[in-house]
Formats: C-alpha cells, sequence, structure tokens
C-alpha cells in the first residue's frame, strides 16, 4: 500500500468515520492504527501485526510520560470515588441552603448547586453523579424541573474537569500535548502550554458564564420554558441515605484542600535544577513522578477523613474508582500509540501541504474548533475526540509554524489545544449519545431526550461564542480579550431578554 500523497490521511478518515459510525472511541482508535501500521508494512498483515505491538503498543505502555498519567489517572478515579461516597457534599449543600440570604430561595438553591458543581472539579462523570443525585431531593421540594437541574449539574461536569488543572482529564491533557510537541523541538514543556490554554478555551468559559446568567436571570430558552411550567407539579423525594451517616463537610474540604496544595508543590520541589522557579517546575522532567506521589499522599488524606463508622466500606470505593476509568485509559494508550503512527505517515506534513495558503495558521483554531464539537457531538466522546485531533493538530500547527519565532509559537499553540478541548467538551455537554448526557440524565431523574433537547440550545449559544471568539483571535486579539468581549455580550442579552 502506498505511504505517500493523500494516502496518509486514510488512517485518520478510518478514525473519524468509524468513531461516527460506531460511537465507540477505543475501537476507531484501533482501526486507524491497524489500517496504519497496514500502510507502513506495504499491507503484510504478518510484519503489520508484529509492528502494532512492538512498535506501537507496547511503547505506548513504557516511559514516565506515559505510565505517570496512567497511575495518577487511577488514583484520582479512587480519590473522587472516595469523596463522593463520603456524604460530604450533601452535608455541604444543605449547610450552603441553610445560611440567611437576600437571594430568593429556589436561586439560592441552583447558586448552591452551582457552586456545588465547581467544588467537584476533579472528575467529570462522579461531578454529574454526585451532584445530580445529591440535589434532586432540594431541587423537587422547590419546584425546579429536572431538566432543568440536569443542565446545571451537565455543565460544570466536564467544562470545569476541562479547565481544572487537579482532575482525571488532566494526566490525559498532558500527555496528548506532549505526545503531540515530542521531538519536535518546541521548547516548552507541556504543563505551560496547558497553562496557557486555559484562556484559550473559550467554550468552556462560555458554558460556565451562560450558566450563571441563565440561574441569576430565569433565563429559559426553547423547551426548557415548558419544562419549567411542568416542574410545579413535581412531588419530593426523601431524603437521607445510608452513605451520609456520620458524613461531615470535614470529609471533603480537607482532601480537596490537601490536593490543591499537595501536586504544585510536588511538582515545585522534585523540579530538576538547581534554578528553581515555577517555568522550570511545570518543564521538568519530573513532573509526572511528582503527580504520581501527591495523588497518593491525597487519597491517603481522603481515606483519613472518610467517616469512621463506615471505613469498612474503603477498599470498595478505592477499587470501584480505579475500575471506573479503566476504559477511559484504554482510548489514551491507543490515542497515543495512533499518534506515533501518525508520526511515522507524516500526516502533519501533507496536511500542511494540503492547506498551503486555503488556511492560515491563526485561523486554524476556528477549523479545529468547528470539527471537534461536530465530532464530538456526533459521536458522544469527549475523549475519544481528543485522542483523535490532539496527534494531528499539534503537529500541523508547529510544521505551519515553523517559521515563527519560539515566543509566537508559544501563543499559537495553545489557542490550538483549546480548541481541540473546547470542541471535545461540546459534545459532552449536548450529544444524546454522551455517557454524561446519559449519567446526568440518571442522576436528576429526567429523560435523556428531554436533558439533551433543553440543554442544546444553551450548549449552541456558547458554541457560537467560541467560535466567534476564536476569529477575534484570529485577527489578532488576545485570548482573554476576546473572551471577555463574548462574555460581556452574552451578559447584555441576558439582561436584555429577560425582565427580574
Amino acid at each position: 500500500m502506498m505511504t505517500d500523497g493523500v494516502w496518509v490521511l486514510l488512517p485518520a478518515v478510518v478514525a473519524l468515520v468509524t468513531i461516527v459510525w460506531t460511537r465507540k472511541a477505543a475501537i476507531s482508535l484501533l482501526a486507524a492504527m491497524m489500517v496504519g501500521v497496514l500502510m507502513l508494512h506495504g499491507g503484510n498483515p504478518l510484519e503489520s501485526s508484529k509492528a502494532l505491538f512492538v512498535d506501537y503498543l507496547f511503547p505506548a505502555l513504557s516511559g514516565p510520560w506515559h505510565m505517570g498519567p496512567i497511575v495518577f489517572t487511577l488514583v484520582l478515579g479512587s480519590f473522587s470515588q472516595v469523596l463522593e461516597r463520603s456524604g460530604g457534599f450533601s452535608a455541604m449543600l444543605g449547610k450552603w441552603l441553610d445560611r440567611p440570604s437576600s437571594v430568593g430561595v429556589q436561586r439560592r438553591s441552583l447558586l448552591s448547586v452551582y457552586g456545588l458543581g465547581l467544588l467537584c472539579f476533579f472528575d467529570g462523570l462522579a461531578n454529574a453523579i454526585l451532584v445530580g443525585r445529591v440535589a434532586r431531593p432540594v431541587t423537587d421540594r422547590l419546584k425546579v424541573s429536572r431538566q432543568l437541574l440536569a443542565y446545571i449539574v451537565d455543565s460544570t461536569s466536564s467544562a470545569v474537569a476541562c479547565i481544572a488543572f487537579i482532575s482525571t482529564w488532566i494526566a490525559t491533557q498532558l500527555s496528548l500535548i506532549q505526545e503531540g510537541i515530542k521531538g519536535s523541538g518546541v521548547d516548552v514543556g507541556a504543563v505551560e502550554l496547558y497553562f496557557h490554554s486555559i484562556p484559550a478555551n473559550p467554550y468552556c468559559w462560555m458554558v460556565l458564564w451562560l450558566l450563571l446568567l441563565v440561574i441569576w436571570r430565569s433565563w429559559w430558552i426553547g423547551p426548557m420554558k415548558n419544562y419549567q411550567a411542568e416542574g410545579q407539579s413535581l412531588e419530593p423525594e426523601a431524603t437521607g441515605s445510608q452513605s451520609d451517616q456520620g458524613a461531615s463537610t470535614s470529609s471533603v474540604v480537607i482532601p480537596l484542600v490537601s490536593i490543591l496544595l499537595i501536586v504544585p508543590s510536588m511538582i515545585y520541589l522534585w523540579q530538576d535544577g538547581a534554578d528553581w522557579s515555577w517555568n522550570n517546575a511545570f518543564s521538568s522532567s519530573s513532573v509526572p513522578q511528582a503527580m504520581v506521589a501527591a495523588g497518593f499522599i491525597s487519597l491517603f488524606v481522603a481515606c483519613v477523613c472518610f467517616p469512621k463508622s463506615r471505613k469498612s466500606e474503603l477498599s470498595k470505593h478505592l477499587a470501584d474508582g480505579a475500575a471506573g476509568m479503566l476504559p477511559a485509559l484504554v482510548i489514551l494508550v491507543l490515542a497515543w500509540a495512533l499518534g506515533s503512527v501518525f508520526k511515522d505517515l507524516q500526516v502533519a506534513q501533507l496536511i500542511t501541504r494540503l492547506l498551503g495558503g486555503q488556511l492560515s495558521l491563526m485561523w486554524l483554531p476556528f477549523g479545529v474548533f468547528l470539527v471537534g464539537a461536530l465530532t464530538s457531538f456526533l459521536t458522544g466522546s469527549s475523549w475519544g475526540t481528543m485522542g483523535i485531533l490532539m496527534p494531528l493538530v499539534l503537529p500541523v500547527g508547529i510544521e505551519m509554524g515553523a517559521g515563527l519565532a519560539a515566543e509566537e509559537l508559544v501563543v499559537v499553540l495553545p489557542t490550538l489545544i483549546g480548541s481541540v478541548f473546547g470542541g471535545a467538551v461540546f459534545g459532552d455537554n449536548c450529544s444524546p449519545f454522551s455517557d454524561t448526557t446519559i449519567l446526568t440524565s440518571l442522576a436528576t431523574g429526567c429523560s435523556p431526550s428531554s436533558h439533551v433537547s433543553t440543554q442544546l440550545p444553551y450548549a449552541l449559544i456558547a458554541a457560537v461564542a467560541a467560535a466567534i471568539s476564536y476569529a477575534l483571535v484570529a485577527v489578532g486579539l488576545p485570548a482573554w480579550t476576546a473572551t471577555l468581549m463574548l462574555a460581556a455580550v452574552l451578559a447584555a442579552a441576558a439582561f436584555l431578554m429577560t425582565k427580574r
């Protein structure tokens, strides 16, 4: 088979078509990798099968930037499960709602759910299940529709986990960035690029900002109006469960504070060289090991803070939390391997030649965001979308920016990274095939179809705002400036279209 010309794009096409057809990220990544390896070995099945394991899959399981993210993700899975099962979040929500406030009780309860969603930054799925389950009895009593609750829960799950440095997403995000820049000569570490990409991810910021405006101004759009009217007939559920016995806010506050302090501290203390600084720490080779060590320490703190009356449950929660991350890790390993196949096929060089003068580097994030949003919506897989696009677009961006100065490239690459992450989260928010969408519906007690129909208009508003933001960046505005401008426009629209 040919490994030159447009044929080298075949594995990427296979990945996109297969994930849309099967909606199984692992299957699509594996299929694309098999096609690519066959192309590299002239269609010889025996040599290709050997190379698949020897040259790609097994190397994807070695090295600190591969084993570190795998172990850290497993540890964070256990950490999130222990915190979720401690019952501390229920106690926290109760205390928030008991506080005196001049804000209406319904609005105050929704703001409390919003705050709880922000606090559960450590995992998207755990966030959706936990907040939905904890808040539903409260919002039912206040006659809030479950579709509105589902929108709040879903919008503060993946969006928060994507831009929170300490979450089950971060190891995957950093490793995909590291894989994309490996061997390129880019003199910036994956951690530094990730931090620079946070303001260049307007979709996640727009989702969180729009949600706050919707709650504060009671801005019901489309089907949400009808469901809010129907919410007046909801019957409240019984509250309290065995998992809340002996729970206190300290069972979540102390572990969360500890992980927020311990992870950056370990990265700083384990940095290479004698000239210590945060820039040096984030670009050190010991970042993966430091994160794993910090994860284990934080997990130990969470176990110590778990209610004493239920300590016998800990081993089950530790195992369940780690096991829940295994499907995502399979996607991650296959994404690493597929990225190596793309490099050997020199896909980035071909795409750069094909684009030629058709698309400038500054407009590339705009196009990547649209492709990512469409892919994630059709497949429901945020990790699958990141796994396919990041190994493609980062090398393309580096290739297209070959003539730029280092400081200019450091501005462009984070915007490209943010566009991949933002596009991936869009599908997680509103795709009917997304696991987050389905689990949010189950946790909040509404049907998946009603959740999708009520959330989609808001997600589309955030996506359009993000796309305009990328267009403004393409014409020269800084990412933060563009995002703040669109945030102001959304606020104006919310205040003009609603009455307090």
